[in-house]
């Protein structure tokens, strides 16, 4: 029987055009604009060398979502000294570009509300830090009545470990009392939302704009294109 659906952020819920792109761009402008005497062309280069240092040390680590570690590696790689202040700022001004770029799927509302109109338990498990989770849910229309969209989001930040371990799911459980077997999780990446069959949750993976894994995966139970295929699925399992 289905107690609860859990849903991915990023990817699932929500997608953009060109957002990483855009959030670059506004990085580089605010650098510029806080002083720091770089062309782009250095930028781009650094950004690259940094990509990689940054996955090497952080994939799998909850910390890289905390405002400000970045672009502390950024300029680790450049070699410069730079105020902890403007390494907060730099990310944030990165993050909310590509927030702002993003927006709900055209069949997140519905899909959430299927969930409700059957009297499910509505939880969220992204990978992530409070800003990026706050904007997300302010960008969903629910309509008139303006109910909250989720019973329970967790964040890798707040529970202080990444969607590619297991923890995260066990804490959903923990939180919530449900059996594992009642849970369905719904989400893009078969790297890090297919981790919650460890804990026995039924898993779904949504490829419209999923993510290419990093390192190692698991098989979802379902796999669709879109999130209004999601509601078969549930229908099937409530």
């Amino acid at each position: 029987m289905l107690d609860a659906v859990v849903f991915d952020f990023g990817g699932t819920l929500f997608h953009g055009e060109n957002d990483v792109q855009r959030a670059v761009d506004a990085r580089f402008r605010k650098m510029r604009e806080l002083g720091y005497d770089i062309d782009r062309e250095t930028f781009d280069d650094l950004s690259e060398r940094t990509n990689e240092r940054f996955g090497e040390r952080y994939h799998g680590d909850y910390r890289r979502f905390e405002l400000g570690r970045y672009t502390e590696l950024f300029f680790e790689v450049w070699g410069r000294e730079a105020r902890a202040e403007d390494c907060e700022t730099l990310d944030r001004v990165f993050w909310e570009a590509r927030l702002d770029a993003e927006s709900p799927d055209d069949h997140a509302v519905a899909l959430l509300d299927h969930c409700h109109d059957r009297d499910l338990f509505v939880g969220a498990i992204t990978n992530g830090n409070e800003l990026m989770t706050d904007r997300r849910i302010e960008s969903l229309d629910t309509g008139p009545l303006e109910t909250d969209p989720f019973d329970l989001v967790l964040t890798s930040t707040a529970v202080e470990a990444e969607k590619s371990t297991v923890e995260p799911f066990e804490a959903f459980l923990d939180r919530t009392g449900f059996d594992g077997e009642d849970c369905l999780m719904v989400g893009d990446r078969v790297d890090e939302d297919t981790w919650a069959s460890e804990v026995g949750m039924t898993t779904v993976q949504v490829t419209a704009h999923a993510t290419p894994p990093v390192g190692e995966v698991r098989e979802p139970d379902y796999v669709v294109e879109t999130l209004a295929e999601v509601e078969p699925v549930v229908d099937d399992l409530v």
